[in-house]
């Protein structure tokens, strides 16, 4: 049985949060986000949740954003740790308990939270320990709140015990307790038996897929490098030229998805797709020229600079370097772009200098 429980509490938490700032306040405010930190302070858990997405995406300025938004996730979840054992109270805004397990996976490893300050309660924990309790949180999120992140995390931490076998030994018996030989009937799925790595990550990838159905960009983002990742070895053993259509088709699928949400890297990577007709994966690189359009192109990248993040900075870039034209006659207009580009990524920019 799951550890991490919820009493059904953060209903009234929710509606309380609706009726005393999203209809009075709105969402982005700066009234509304007070009120969400004074409702925080109060207890309720959907506002204390959010005032730690406010800290975490450094709409407030705090010294250490991650860790102190790290503690307001736990109270969210109703969640305490004491001498390495964690304790839920069931007084929980399960959406958080996927925020902590999203912590555990990628602290120090990827994300934002690659380079973070240290967070002594993660820092105790081994690897797999960190794998195992984000599987439990993940599963329980899923199984209160249909949440295609929790979804995608579940996926993702299967896939990587899938791809070792000292981790697939390691997470075994969560695997089994937490996700295999059950029905998420809250997602429409069921899962079979997971006593191999092999049948962990066909379960993986069946998360994977339904996260993305949900809509989940970097569910979709995974999906499309799978694509990628097929595509280059069958182009490298050998075509069927009726499946590596397919999956070309599934490639663009998966981005397009991610990229008509805004996801920049997404909408980036498709941009240069339409524009040279490359796709990337592991193991190299395949061309696939009859797929260029220029038009497409450029809608890409410059969808990918609607809701910007660092790699933003490569559609600013490629926009520069493949639609030059557009700036001849338009200093204005590069300078301002070259602006982007320094801010977002300076690496790239550095690169840009040299166009």
């Amino acid at each position: 049985m799951n550890r991490f429980t919820c009493d059904g509490s953060y209903e009234n938490d929710l509606k309380d949060y609706t009726e005393q700032i999203l209809e009075k306040s709105g969402v982005s405010s700066q009234t509304a986000e007070r009120e969400i930190m004074c409702l925080a302070d109060e207890g309720n858990t959907v506002a204390c949740k959010l005032y730690a997405d406010l800290v975490f995406y450094k709409k407030i300025l705090r010294r250490n954003p991650y860790r102190e938004a790290f503690s307001l996730y736990l109270r969210s979840a109703g969640i305490t740790v004491e001498n390495g054992e964690w304790h839920c109270s069931g007084v929980s805004y399960p959406l958080s308990f996927w925020t902590i397990g999203y912590y555990l996976v990628n602290y120090r490893r990827e994300s934002s939270l690659q380079k973070c300050e240290t967070i002594d309660l993660i820092e105790s924990m081994t690897i797999y320990e960190r794998l195992a309790t984000a599987l439990e949180l993940a599963v329980a999120c899923i199984t209160f709140i249909n949440a295609s992140g929790a979804i995608n995390l579940v996926g993702r931490i299967l896939r990587e015990a899938a791809g070792d076998e000292e981790t697939f030994a390691a997470l075994k018996d969560v695997i089994r307790e937490t996700v295999a030989d059950r029905d998420f009937p809250e997602i429409s799925l069921k899962v079979t038996s997971c006593d191999s790595s092999a049948q962990c990550a066909a379960i993986a990838e069946l998360f994977f897929a339904t996260s993305a159905q949900e809509g989940y960009v970097y569910a979709c983002n995974n999906l499309a490098a799978r694509e990628a990742a097929r595509i280059i070895r069958m182009s490298q053993s050998g075509k069927d030229e009726e499946f590596l259509k397919e999956c070309i088709m599934k490639y663009i699928h998966y981005l397009k998805i991610s990229a008509d949400k805004y996801e920049p890297y997404a909408a980036n990577r498709l941009g240069l797709f339409y524009m040279t007709g490359e796709i990337k994966g592991k193991g190299g690189k395949i061309t696939c020229r009859e797929y260029i359009d220029t038009a497409l192109a450029k809608e890409y990248f410059t969808k990918a600079t609607v809701y910007p993040d660092a790699n933003s900075a490569w559609s600013f870039f490629n926009l520069i370097k493949y639609f030059h034209k557009d700036y001849d006659n338009n200093i204005e207009l590069l300078n301002e772009h070259m602006d982007y580009i320094r801010e977002l990524n300076p690496e790239v920019y550095d690169i840009a200098m040299e166009l």
